[in-house]
């Protein structure tokens, strides 16, 4: 048996910039800024294309911090993206591996991104990453809402 993660979130923002949004290199800073306190992104490395990786670094300035690597499977700007998800998870000294999958629905000029975490071992490691994506999704949001307002210097 393996266990789900599903959160849901709307967007006021066309698919697209979402999109864009999630994968743009620049605004990874912002997107992983809610983190636990004296937590900060290290390194975002992205090649995006199907069996393309990501690979982000963060943590704390002192002690082991968190690693993922995305390998691209799907994806379909601005509808979908999926990849298989190892996260070295400092703090616990091992790796977690699942599938992470975002979806976004248009609805009336907004978008509804749905993100769908899946394959954890255990009711247990499912639950400790609702503390993380929550927030991550929030940021996301955050980040693009800065876009709409023409805040950022993003890239487009």
């Amino acid at each position: 048996m393996t266990y789900e993660l599903r959160i849901e979130r709307l967007f006021d923002a066309p698919p697209d910039l979402v999109f864009d949004t999630l994968v743009d290199p620049d605004a990874q800073s912002e997107i992983f800024s809610n983190g636990p306190p004296g937590y900060s992104l290290l390194e975002s490395n992205i090649d995006l294309r199907v069996g393309g990786t990501w690979t982000v670094v963060f943590g704390p300035a002192e002690g082991e911090p968190d690693r993922l690597t995305y390998l691209f499977t799907e994806i379909d700007r601005p509808h979908s993206l999926v990849a298989d998800l190892s996260m070295f998870v400092g703090e616990w000294g091992r790796t977690v591996d699942s599938t992470v999958a975002f979806t976004f629905e248009e609805q009336d000029g907004k978008t509804l991104v749905t993100l769908v975490q899946s394959g954890f071992e255990s009711e247990e490691v499912r639950d400790s990453y609702l503390s993380g994506a929550p927030g991550y999704l929030d940021s996301l949001q955050k980040a693009v809402s800065s876009r709409v307002r023409g805040q950022t210097k993003y890239r487009s």
